[in-house]
C-alpha cells in the first residue's frame, strides 16, 4: 500500500495540477482542500521541491506552483520520488533493488518472480498515466460490497478483472 505521506504526495500534486499556470497556490489553501495537515505539507511540498517538481515562493504573495509542466509528470513518477520504488518487496525494486534477508536465492524465489511481474505491470499502468491527464472518479464501495475476497478463497477472476481495468 502506499504511505500517507505518498498519498497526500499525490492529492497536493493533483491540486497544483490545477491550477497549473495560475501562479502561486498557499499551503493553507491546498491543506484545506485536500485534507492534509499543514505541517506534514510543509514537509512533503519541501521535499518535492529539492526534487525540483515544485517550486515555491516566501511571502504574502507567495505560495507552491508545479516547476514542471504536469504533462511532463506521470503517477509513476511522483510515486518513485515519494516511494523510492514501484515495487512491493526489496528484492523486486528495479532503482532501489536489495536482497531480501531469510529468502531462497533470487533465482529460485517464486514470489519474486510474482513480485517483478506485478513491479512492471504497475509501472507500465502509473507511467502511462499524467498528473495532466483527467481520471475518472469511482463510486465509493458499499457497505456490504464484497471484495475479491471470499471467505479464505481467493477469486482470481475478481481480482484479474479489476486489475484489468485499471
Amino acid at each position: 500500500m502506499l504511505s500517507q505521506k505518498t498519498r497526500y504526495a499525490i492529492r497536493a500534486m493533483q491540486h497544483l495540477a490545477d491550477h497549473y499556470g495560475r501562479g502561486p497556490v498557499r499551503l493553507a489553501d491546498i491543506a484545506a482542500a485536500q485534507r492534509i495537515p499543514a505541517n506534514f505539507l510543509t514537509t512533503i511540498l519541501s521535499e518535492l521541491t529539492r526534487y525540483g517538481i515544485v517550486a515555491s515562493l516566501r511571502g504574502k504573495e507567495g505560495g507552491y506552483w508545479l516547476a514542471v509542466s504536469p504533462i511532463d509528470i506521470t503517477y509513476g513518477d511522483l510515486i518513485r520520488v515519494m516511494r523510492g520504488s514501484l515495487a512491493l518487496v526489496p528484492c523486486a525494486s528495479r532503482f532501489a533493488h536489495e536482497k531480501c534477508r531469510n529468502c531462497v536465492e533470487e533465482g529460485e524465489c517464486r514470489t519474486r518472480a510474482l513480485m517483478l511481474q506485478v513491479r512492471d505491470r504497475t509501472a507500465e499502468l502509473l507511467d502511462a498515466i499524467r498528473l495532466s491527464d483527467s481520471i475518472e472518479l469511482v463510486p465509493a464501495f458499499a457497505g456490504g460490497q464484497r471484495s475479491a475476497f471470499s471467505g479464505s478463497r481467493l477469486n482470481c477472476q475478481a481480482v484479474e478483472r479489476k486489475l484489468l481495468s485499471t
